[in-house]
């Protein structure tokens, strides 16, 4: 259908934010937005009461975030999905649920007419395998995993592959294998040949190096604050500026990391994108 106008469903907590989508999508000739909402809940009840084509939904949402608005949705009321967000790390979570696309913040017109380009191909009849090399093109430049790889995950029922771990395996004190959640490991430093793993309750000794190791780590999760120090930057609550262009990050539980001037600036500008 190549004229089809799809009617849209808009979601996002900032007031300015939503309007801008708004404004955006209905320059858009494909687009008809036929409602608005600004958190979780009401996105569930103007689905099930106005059944849009497509809901254009951010993912930081009071009370049920984007994720959990999907996962909540029944599959006979779900529209299709284009996340849109300021934080690029959830990328792969929202392609596990199929969404259409997956746009950064400040979202242009350009690439929302693209997103819609690519609505229309998704309902229009296409060749199934040229759609899916598409979808698998695109999921791998998101993810940095080989097409191959990906491919082989369309035929199980593994989750998504990442390029990166997601646990470490680590031997303890008694020579037994421990798997550390990656996701669980808030800060790790060096001490001498060997790195310390910091998780909430433990401290894990690995005789690594700091290169081996974080080649092994998202760096878009873990950044480095020092030479001989990386942190995750999801458990980071806040940072405090120091003379000679140092400064303090706190973790919580009375943890605190300094960082060395070298990395300040970058830390800096990555807390200011993820609104810390």
């Amino acid at each position: 259908m190549k004229n089809k106008v799809l009617t849209a469903l808009i979601v996002d907590d900032e007031p300015l934010a939503l309007e801008g989508l708004k404004l955006r999508l209905e320059k858009i000739p494909e687009i008809n937005v036929i409602g608005e909402a600004c958190d979780g809940d009401q996105a569930i009840h103007l689905c099930q009461t106005l059944s849009p084509d497509v809901m254009f939904l951010d993912l930081r949402l009071p009370g049920l975030n984007g994720i959990e608005v999907v996962q909540a949705l029944q599959a006979d009321v779900l529209p299709m999905v284009v996340f849109v967000s300021a934080y690029g790390e959830y990328a792969l979570d929202a392609f596990e649920l199929n969404a259409i696309d997956y746009v950064l913040k400040p979202a242009n017109l350009g690439r929302l007419q693209k997103t819609v380009q690519r609505i229309l191909q998704r309902i229009q009849p296409l060749d199934s395998s040229k759609e899916k090399f598409k979808l698998l093109q695109a999921l791998g430049e998101t993810s940095g995993v080989a097409i191959s790889e990906l491919e082989n995950w369309l035929a199980s029922d593994l989750p998504l592959p990442t390029a990166f771990e997601q646990e470490l395996v680590i031997k303890n004190s008694d020579h037994e294998k421990v798997f550390v959640a990656i996701k669980d490991i808030r800060w790790i430093d060096a001490a001498g040949d060997y790195m310390c793993v910091h998780t909430k309750n433990e401290t894990h000794i690995v005789r690594i190096t700091m290169k081996k190791l974080a080649s092994q780590l998202d760096p878009k999760i873990f950044a480095r604050i020092h030479k001989s120090t990386l942190v995750n930057v999801n458990c980071i609550k806040s940072i405090k500026s120091l003379r000679n262009s140092e400064s303090l990050l706190e973790l919580g539980d009375e943890v605190q990391l300094k960082v060395s001037r070298n990395y300040s600036s970058a830390i800096q500008d990555l807390l200011e994108a993820k609104q810390i």
